[in-house]
């Protein structure tokens, strides 16, 4: 009877982490660059091969294992539509890519392309971290400027920079680290230069939260919650029964 309360507060833990991961991402729907992240949870079974095989420490409540979890929510890499915008300083990217940004922790990488110029030239993403290219931070002329597709910035008929784009090889998984910025999950994968990723000036990449989607998944695990909050409720009658009428000694 205990083991059912175990697995009711599992359950509730379970809904609850993935409830923060969805509420997180429709409070993130209008973020430009924002990826959302996806989450599922793992079954008793699951846990089971998983800690046979040694890939799974698995959560515990006192000596109990819990009989369901949510694993580590992964990010959906996938692009976001295209927003026109018109302002010369907003760089939509099209394609698997990233800015590569100098903040004071190192370097970050962000799909956030709504910068800014600095009171020395230098683009700059809205918290202030400098955007690299070729040769580091990228400083631009004072006036209008062009980019093109390829990162190449125009002043007048003049190239006077590169904003670059890096990507990583496929399958990396990523961290969020604030900001709207990532960086890799491996501390060894290195970025390269993107050959595929386009730069439009004047554009923003919407945020990828699907809002149907994720509305219908906090529904869900709202039910799920209420679920088991009314299964240790159940169970809480039970242990009443047995301790007030079936333990009762016969006469």
């Amino acid at each position: 009877m205990i083991r059912g309360l175990y697995s009711a507060v599992s359950g509730m833990l379970t809904a609850v982490r993935r409830m923060e991961v969805a509420t997180n991402d429709l409070a993130n729907a209008q973020t430009t660059g924002y990826k959302a992240e996806r989450t599922t949870s793992a079954t008793f079974a699951e846990q089971l091969v998983q800690q046979m095989d040694g890939t799974r420490g698995g959560p515990t409540l006192g000596t109990l294992a819990l009989s369901t979890g949510p694993e580590t929510p992964e990010l959906d890499m996938s692009q976001g539509s295209m927003q026109q915008t018109g302002r010369q300083f907003d760089f939509g990217l099209e394609g698997p890519g990233f800015l590569a940004v100098q903040t004071e922790a190192g370097v970050r990488f962000t799909r956030d392309g709504s910068l800014t110029r600095d009171a020395l030239g230098y683009l700059t993403t809205s918290t202030g971290a400098l955007v690299l290219g070729e040769d580091g931070p990228l400083q631009v002329p004072p006036g209008p400027m062009g980019v093109m597709q390829d990162g190449t910035v125009m002043a007048g008929d003049a190239a006077v920079g590169r904003l670059i784009t890096v990507e990583f090889a496929p399958g990396t998984q990523f961290n969020k680290v604030g900001n709207n910025e990532l960086v890799p999950t491996d501390p060894a994968a290195a970025p390269i230069v993107s050959q595929t990723t386009a730069i439009r000036q004047g554009f923003v990449e919407a945020s990828n939260v699907d809002l149907t989607g994720t509305m219908t998944t906090v529904l869900e695990l709202q039910r799920a919650y209420e679920a088991n909050q009314r299964m240790i409720q159940y169970q809480d009658q039970m242990m009443g029964r047995a301790v007030n009428d079936i333990a009762q000694p016969t006469r």
